[in-house]
């Protein structure tokens, strides 16, 4: 095996703890023996996982996952910095127009499974970017590997990042090149960081409304009051407004799952007089002729004026018209993000707040205030669309009278007052 001086060097650099130095070279060296007692290539990655196997009748859970990770680091390394370690399979490069056919089949595929826009953008961007890092390789589950470590390490990009470009992967290799991935066991996965959700007071969320109006401040408030994500609320359309059950229905949410969110009493009368203001924009449409709004999945093709009706115009539709990238159609869409972030962000500037609150914060709020008000997680799991509860389970953490149980040992000292 190359020095283990140099590569823990490299463990430095990639924030291994000082303290597991010892243990990730120990793991390397043990693998390095168990590969010449089988005369395997220990490049592949059968060799590393005969290696756990074995590990796991004798070591715990945890030392045969760190020796995984020792392993994949080790591999990893050499491979970027010995010429003679062997990499992917090199096969004649294809040109653009294969990679464009490639990325216009992927796009079809999407479309037929009714993903939505800004998936697909996504979906497209990490394609592209995997394409171009293995030009001139075979598409192979070995090439993906690399690919995915290469973010975790070299771009160091965040644990959910390098989730959403697997999965894009993923995605590509089954319904485009229609195959599996294979084998991705010597993939470096990058660290997920264990962070408690930043909340908002109660005083803090007025302090920010107080400094906001007109539509931006409506949808805050309909933000904050039913737990919404951003992206809900500009989706939003007529129809999901329930004055008299006081709810709101959030259509194919996070996960393509519906749900129902409370619609605060105080909103009923600013809704009515919103409502009024946009049929004015709904009518003038109509007599202009302009096409319905876009419809999710299929639901076009099924009912091709169903875009012209009153329950389906957005809640909060943009103040010009544009064109559909998908249908290539001149229409009516909801507003854009910055819409909102930019008003936002004045307000949280003018309140004085110094917590870096996104629009995303409010919806921690909300769950964060519902639990202290008393109602049971089950609720809130239900409320904010979460598939398991233990991501709703956070929030307690989080929770004013949770904190309010400890008192500080600072105040139990009988200190002299300051100078």
């Amino acid at each position: 095996m190359a020095k283990m001086k140099d590569f823990e060097a490299y463990l430095k650099g990639q924030r291994v703890k000082e303290k597991e130095l010892k243990y990730y070279c120990h793991w390397v060296e043990d693998f390095a023996r168990f590969c010449k007692s089988k005369n395997i290539e220990p490049w592949q990655s059968e060799s590393l996982t005969g290696y756990e196997t074995r590990l796991r009748s004798s070591h715990e859970d945890w030392q045969v996952e760190q020796a995984g990770k020792a392993v994949r680091h080790y591999i990893y390394w050499r491979r970027k910095t010995d010429v003679s370690v062997p990499q992917a399979r090199q096969v004649s490069g294809a040109d653009d127009q294969a990679l464009a056919e490639l990325i216009a089949k992927l796009v079809e595929v999407m479309r037929l499974q009714r993903k939505s826009y800004k998936t697909e953008q996504a979906y497209c961007s990490w394609i592209q970017r995997y394409l171009v890092f293995v030009k001139g390789e075979e598409l192979s589950g070995e090439n993906v590997s690399r690919f995915v470590s290469h973010l975790a390490v070299e771009k160091n990009v965040a644990s959910s990042t390098q989730n959403q470009a697997f999965n894009a992967l993923v995605f590509f290799f089954r319904y485009v090149l229609e195959k599996e991935v294979g084998d991705l066991s010597q993939t470096l996965r990058a660290i997920r960081k264990s962070k408690l959700p930043l909340v908002l007071t109660r005083e803090e969320v007025c302090k920010i409304m107080a400094k906001m109006e007109g539509v931006p401040l409506l949808m805050v408030r309909l933000i904050y009051g039913g737990g919404l994500r951003h992206s809900e609320a500009y989706r939003m359309r007529v129809k999901d407004v329930d004055m008299e059950r006081m709810c709101l229905t959030v259509k194919s949410g996070k996960g393509d799952k519906d749900r129902e969110v409370p619609l605060g009493e105080s909103l009923v009368e600013e809704l009515h007089e919103h409502l009024k203001k946009i049929r004015e924009i709904y009518d003038e449409d109509r007599s202009n002729g302009v096409e319905g709004c876009y419809l999710p999945g299929a639901l076009e093709n099924k009912y091709p004026n169903a875009g012209k009706e009153w329950g389906w115009f957005w809640l909060f539709p943009a103040n010009v018209l544009s064109n559909d990238p998908r249908a290539n159609k001149i229409r009516r869409h909801h507003v854009l993000s910055s819409y909102l972030s930019g008003p936002y962000k004045q307000a949280l500037r003018a309140a004085g707040i110094a917590k870096v609150a996104t629009i995303h914060t409010l919806r921690h709020s909300f769950a964060t205030h519902v639990l202290e008000d008393g109602y049971d997680i089950r609720t809130l799991q239900e409320l904010m669309g979460h598939n398991d509860v233990n991501t709703t389970q956070i929030y307690t953490h989080v929770m004013g009278k949770h904190k309010s149980n400890v008192t500080s040992p600072l105040d139990k000292l009988r200190l002299p007052p300051p100078k």
